[in-house]
């Protein structure tokens, strides 16, 4: 990975940090990216790389990260925005964790990705096995998730 697009994450998920809800019903509504945490596996490092190209380089509307352990230890503020906003879940494993813990905190999951499917579609990119740094191939796969799951989320935003 180089060492640029790290520090651009960085810098991205500093600004993306969620403002304090406001209690009118005139707030933007917004796209919330739910990534895996997927601590220790190269599939949940991919699934964070996606959230930040989606962050940075896609149109979907008003898009804020969700922080996953702030789900799970049921942070009232995230709550409240789980409820009140368009959830996009991309998930690392089939253990599902950040789908699970969007429905158990009574959001409603507009649209949930795999990331191991993205990998079966791109056969042609060979990842690494390292956690922290996947490789070019993996930052590649990274990108193409990110286009496909941006195209698929306006379609859904746009029927709605």
């Amino acid at each position: 990975m180089p060492p640029n697009f790290l520090l651009k994450c960085r810098r991205k998920l500093k600004m993306t940090t969620v403002e304090p809800l406001q209690k009118t019903s005139q707030r933007t509504p917004h796209t919330l990216i739910l990534p895996c945490s997927g601590i220790g596996k190269t599939l949940g490092t991919l699934t964070r790389w996606t959230a930040y190209e989606l962050m940075e380089n896609s149109d979907l509307p008003s898009p804020k990260l969700l922080c996953l352990a702030r789900l799970v230890v049921a942070d009232e503020e995230s709550q409240l925005l789980i409820q009140n906003n368009t959830i996009v879940n991309i998930d690392g494993c089939p253990k599902k964790c950040a789908t699970l813990n969007v429905e158990r905190n009574n959001g409603r999951v507009l649209k949930q990705y795999m990331m191991p499917k993205f990998l079966v579609k791109n056969r042609d990119l060979s990842l690494g096995t390292d956690v922290i740094d996947p490789g070019e191939m993996g930052l590649e796969l990274a990108k193409r998730a990110a286009v496909s799951i941006a195209q698929d989320i306006t379609e859904l935003l746009e029927a709605q």
